[in-house]
């Protein structure tokens, strides 16, 4: 400690300066045992002070809740800066929009905790009974023998309504086979087995739109391989019917060793014809399947009279009825030895027919012949008054 002391006084006058000296001299004296003092107090002070600094232990048994600190955690603080950049990290953060679009999600499981499936069907419950109970979407597994199973143990997919009456399910095997069965008005479908790509028919029938294939002019009918085909008739060759141009529709189906079926269909009248391929491609011809409708309707068709003969009180007409040749009607014949009509070709008898013709005016017969060349003629009359001939029936039937 620095004591800036006083200055003695010199004088002349001696005496009073010795005087005042003294008390100077004094005050100085008290300055320094002040000084003394002050600096070994300072000292103990500092000695004092160190020694209290290096205690630990709370010498006066202050507490936490004394100075405000009873909250106050012995761990290092984050910075400002820190605090920011914690602050400002979305990735640790949930966002609002974040925030906003979890708590709007959806919170039914569709599986179990572990992603298994949520229900289990045992041997001993029913598919019918048990998978109503949950309503929705839901992942299952069942044993193979569970009641209304498709046979196999499965995991699949069931999705209903909210009252189970309506519903799909969806079940795969290990064997690589799905299956599915609908519940509609709480009555239940049988199982159906889906086919898969193998399972499908590799060999092309129809053309890509699912339609027949139109056949070029001059196709032979007989070297047709499998498929759906069409076309006029008379552009064809082999047709059940030649310079038919009506529109037929082909169906080929091919086996082995050169045979094959085909079915003929001449579309604006529905008639249908079949025929064989046989071994070798032998064809075995045309037959034309006889419906119900052949045998309870007959289609007449009127004759052309020729060589003077004329129609009576009815036209004159026959008809086909299988193999059978019908005719009808009434003819006037100026001679009774002459041909009056002539027959198509299906109508033709393969051998002469001849059958007694009732003559009409008066009791008596005529012969009438149908002639392998489809010719009909009257031949001679048998009548007991032959003046009041009026006619001949032609009501009469023989077989081609």
């Amino acid at each position: 400690m620095d004591i800036q002391k006083p200055r003695r006084f010199e004088t002349t006058d001696r005496a009073h300066a010795d005087l005042f000296n003294e008390a100077i001299d004094q005050l100085n004296v008290n300055d320094e045992r002040i000084a003394k003092r002050a600096e070994e107090a300072e000292e103990r002070a500092k000695t004092y002070t160190d020694a209290h600094a290096t205690k630990k232990n709370n010498p006066h048994a202050v507490t936490k809740s004394q100075v405000g600190l009873s909250n106050v955690i012995n761990e290092k603080q984050a910075t400002k800066a820190e605090f920011d950049s914690h602050n400002n990290d979305n990735e640790r953060h949930v966002t609002a929009s974040e925030r906003s679009k979890w708590d709007g999600s959806q919170i039914f499981n569709i599986t179990s905790e572990n992603g298994q499936g949520k229900v289990y069907i045992g041997l001993e419950d029913d598919f019918h009974e048990v998978l109503p109970k949950y309503t929705g979407l839901i992942h299952f597994t069942a044993a193979g023998g569970a009641s209304n199973s498709p046979g196999n143990a499965v995991r699949g997919i069931w999705t209903c309504n909210a009252t189970g009456e309506y519903g799909q399910v969806i079940a795969f095997d290990n064997a690589n086979r799905t299956y599915r069965k609908t519940v509609a008005d709480g009555k239940w479908s049988d199982w159906i087995e889906l086919a898969s790509a193998a399972d499908a028919q590799l060999y092309k029938i129809t053309g890509d739109n699912g339609r027949r294939t139109k056949l070029a002019d001059g196709t032979d009918l007989l070297t047709l391989p499998t498929g759906f085909y069409y076309a006029t008739g008379h552009v064809v060759q082999n047709n059940p019917v030649e310079n038919d141009s009506s529109w037929f529709n082909y169906d080929v189906i091919e086996t082995g060793a050169g045979r094959k079926t085909i079915h003929a269909w001449r579309s604006y009248d529905n008639t249908l014809w079949h025929g064989t391929v046989h071994t070798d491609g032998v064809f075995k011809g045309w037959k034309r399947i006889i419906t119900d409708v052949d045998f309870t309707t007959m289609k007449w068709y009127d004759l052309t009279l020729i060589n003077g003969n004329k129609a009576g009180g009815r036209k004159p007409q026959y008809a086909i009825w299988g193999n059978q040749v019908f005719t009808r009607g009434e003819v006037v014949s100026p001679d009774f030895a002459s041909v009056f009509a002539i027959l198509p070709a299906d109508a033709r008898p393969s051998t002469q027919k001849s059958m007694a013709a009732t003559l009409f005016g008066t009791t008596g017969t005529s012969k009438y012949i149908a002639e392998t060349t489809g010719e009909l003629r009257l031949v001679g009359k048998h009548a007991n008054i032959e003046a009041n001939i009026s006619g001949v029936s032609l009501d009469n039937s023989f077989t081609i």
